[in-house]
């Protein structure tokens, strides 16, 4: 792979996968944000930085309302949507801001501070 795949910030996550959470941690690396399951058949995502249209803090809606600030919504340039339910939202996010603005890539993150 060659790239960097020191971590940033990690930290543990479920990928929302329909109606079912898909339990394990996430990594911030400088190329790539990983999910690595618990489950050992579930497969790792890696989402290269390059290959991301937006990156957003999103909240939890209940009843139809926003209730908790706990999702980090991914977009890929191909369409391809992931969300990752975190705790601690804005640690999150000021490590993505870190990393998208040393790539040059801040534009992709959509976080109203």
């Amino acid at each position: 792979m060659g790239e960097s795949l020191d971590v940033v910030y990690k930290g543990l996550a479920n990928l929302k996968n329909g109606f079912k959470p898909v339990p394990g941690k996430l990594y911030v690396t400088q190329e790539y944000l990983i999910h690595k399951p618990n489950d050992y058949f579930a497969e790792d995502v890696m989402i290269p930085f390059e290959d991301v249209r937006r990156i957003e803090g999103v909240m939890t809606k209940i009843l139809g309302r926003d209730m908790l600030s706990n999702l980090l919504e991914v977009e890929t340039n191909e369409g391809h949507i992931f969300q990752f339910v975190i705790n601690k939202q804005k640690k999150w996010l000021a490590a993505l801001e870190e990393v998208l603005a040393e790539r040059g890539e801040a534009e992709k993150l959509i976080w109203i501070k």
